[in-house]
């Protein structure tokens, strides 16, 4: 990390953030960086650090892969956007009709993968944030807030398309 924070401008990790005995990026950071940031309220994506290494903005981003890419797109692209001089990227949503029902408890935030179909939106069958098949499929994210939510057939939903994302 040394020799990194030395050649880039940002670092982007994966894996290691978390609190268990082989995760060393949140407490190499604690010890000898910066962390500003560790356990986010957001599903999937806990726990992400972001913080310092010698004065080099620092991403540790979740060892699941969906979990991982949906911090980089919700996370990391906008503030890179921000540290190069530009603005925070804020991705272009439409509310839509939801094509399925969902319950989810207050405290975090949801992203679930979604795709269009017709006038509706429908989600990914599985949650799991090691299911890759589930990018694959999708070709966005309904959001859902951090309040206690329940979703019925019908309702609108915040659908945000991976393109307004620039994927």
């Amino acid at each position: 990390m040394n020799e990194a924070s030395e050649t880039f401008d940002v670092l982007i990790t994966s894996g290691g953030a978390s609190a268990g005995d082989e995760d060393h990026l949140a407490l190499l950071l604690n010890k000898e960086g910066t962390i500003t940031e560790w356990r986010i309220a957001i599903k999937p994506g806990r726990p992400m650090a972001m913080g310092f290494w010698k004065n080099t903005p620092i991403f540790g981003l979740p060892g699941n892969p969906v979990a991982a890419a949906t911090c980089a797109l919700v996370f990391v692209r906008p503030a890179i956007s921000k540290l190069s001089g530009g603005q925070w990227l804020v991705p272009q949503a439409f509310y839509v009709s939801a094509a399925f029902e969902k319950s989810k408890k207050s405290g975090r935030r949801e992203f679930l993968r979604a795709r269009l179909a017709g006038d509706k939106v429908e989600i990914f069958k599985s949650e799991g944030s090691g299911l890759t098949s589930g990018l694959a499929w999708a070709t966005g994210f309904v959001e859902l807030p951090d309040d206690d939510v329940t979703v019925k057939l019908g309702d609108k939903v915040k659908y945000i398309p991976f393109s307004s994302l620039d994927l």
